[in-house]
């Protein structure tokens, strides 16, 4: 099997971000993954904040390197932490509101 890997010091960046078509299922699939398992839940899943934080910082990072079809998928992404966020928030209310 033949691998093979971009110039490390190319002067193109495009060479270099090159991803190729394994690659881009790979990452493809894992954030649909992701996207499915987010959709599936009805509460936030993260007891720390910052654990969400970095899963949102993960599901970017690839995102951006799936160029537009990223875009779609991100816009996905945020509209189900916009979601998941708020009943974070609805739940910490309700929390606060039963001990008074």
């Amino acid at each position: 099997m033949r691998f093979a890997q971009a110039d490390l010091f190319a002067q193109d960046d495009a060479e270099r971000n090159t991803l190729s078509q394994s690659e881009r299922v790979a990452i493809r699939s894992r954030l649909e993954t992701t996207l499915a398992k987010l959709e599936a839940t009805a509460i936030f899943p993260w007891r720390d904040p910052l654990d969400a934080v970095h899963e949102e910082n993960r599901f970017q990072r690839d995102s951006e390197m799936l160029g537009e079809e990223g875009v779609l998928l991100w816009h996905r992404f945020d509209t189900e932490m916009d979601r998941l966020h708020a009943t974070r928030f609805s739940s910490d209310l309700r929390s606060a509101g039963s001990t008074n």
